[in-house]
C-alpha cells in the first residue's frame, strides 16, 4: 500500500529533523504505536520519541529493506546513534554511556484512508542495553508492562 509508504517515510523524515510534535497528524484518531515495554495513543508520541532523540542525539536511520503489506508496510532498519543523554526503558533509566551504538528494528505499519491506524515497532531490548554495556539485572523492571515512565 502507497499510503503507509509515504507515512513511514514522512514520520523517519519527521523524526530525523526532530520534528517529532506534528507526528500525532500522520495518525488516525484511534491509532496506536507500540514498541516493546510500551503502546502509546498519537498524541503521546512526541514525547515518547524525544526521550529516544535526547538519549541519541545523533540519532541515524538506515533502512535495510521494505515490504509491502496488504494495507500496510514492514521496514527493517539499522538506528545508530552515541548514548549522550538519559535513556528510559521498561527496565528502568540508563545513565549516558557516551557510547556509539546501533540495533536493528522492525516496523510493521498498518495504514487506511490515508493515515497510520498501527505502528508496531520490534527491537530486542537486551540487544541494546547490552551494546550499551548494561545488566538487566542492575535495572529494575516497570511495574507494568505496557508503561514507560516518559518525562513531562
Amino acid at each position: 500500500m502507497r499510503d503507509a509508504e509515504r507515512l513511514v517515510e514522512q514520520q523517519y523524515a519527521m523524526l530525523l529533523r526532530r520534528d517529532v510534535a506534528r507526528l500525532p497528524d500522520l495518525y488516525a484518531p484511534e491509532a496506536f504505536y507500540a514498541m516493546p515495554g510500551v503502546t502509546v495513543r498519537p498524541i503521546e508520541l512526541p514525547a515518547l520519541l524525544r526521550t529516544w532523540t535526547g538519549a541519541f542525539p545523533d540519532l541515524r536511520i538506515d533502512p535495510l529493506g521494505a515490504v509491502r503489506t496488504s494495507g500496510g508496510a514492514a521496514v527493517e532498519l539499522r538506528l545508530s546513534g552515541t548514548h549522550t543523554g538519559t535513556l528510559h526503558s521498561p527496565y528502568g533509566t540508563v545513565a549516558p554511556t557516551g557510547r556509539s551504538v546501533s540495533w536493528e528494528v522492525a516496523d510493521v505499519v498498518r495504514a487506511r484512508r490515508g493515515r497510520i491506524v498501527a505502528w508496531r515497532s520490534y527491537f530486542d531490548w537486551s540487544q541494546l542495553l547490552d551494546a550499551l554495556g548494561v545488566q538487566l539485572e542492575g535495572l529494575s523492571r516497570a511495574t507494568q508492562h505496557d508503561s514507560l515512565a516518559l518525562p513531562v
